[in-house]
């Protein structure tokens, strides 16, 4: 996703790469680490618990994320499918479901298993609506990463 920051840079940190390179890489950890907490926020309800990990790629690049594939289910929805069970049968919840995540929310919540049990040999799964967690996300950072950037040359300075 492509962006822009304006930040305002002293003369005595251009005339000091050293400390402008320190610079820009605390304020890409910081604006990574904020990244990092609010993906973990968005599954702080679920029993399971998928692994984010931060990268670098590059001096000028960070990368937050996961290859959890439940995580990616959720995030990119799913299509309706069907479900056939391999063994005795399906067992779900009827009605009253109620998600933990909602769409582009940074957060989670209880939500709901639903009503009482059904067990069905095979079922039309209606498919799950894409939560695009991690739009959300960059976007709000991509909004604060200049402040975290200027507070990063700032404390340089």
């Amino acid at each position: 996703m492509p962006f822009s920051a304006k930040v305002f840079v002293p003369k005595s940190l251009i005339g000091d790469p050293a400390k402008l390179a320190r610079a820009v890489a605390n304020g890409l950890d910081g604006a990574a680490a904020g990244a990092l907490i609010d993906f973990k926020v968005t599954t702080a309800t679920w029993q399971h618990q998928p692994a984010f990990d931060t990268s670098s790629p590059n001096e000028a690049s960070r990368v937050v994320g996961t290859d959890d594939t439940i995580y990616r289910f959720v995030n990119e929805g799913t299509r309706p499918h069907i479900i056939v069970a391999h063994g005795k049968g399906l067992a779900f919840n009827s009605g009253g479901f109620r998600p933990k995540s909602r769409v582009r929310v940074i957060g989670s919540n209880a939500g709901s298993a639903g009503g009482s049990p059904i067990v069905r040999p095979m079922v039309h799964h209606p498919g799950t609506e894409a939560r695009q967690f991690d739009q959300a996300i960059a976007e709000k950072w991509n909004k604060q990463l200049a402040v975290v950037m200027q507070r990063a040359i700032d404390a340089e300075f």
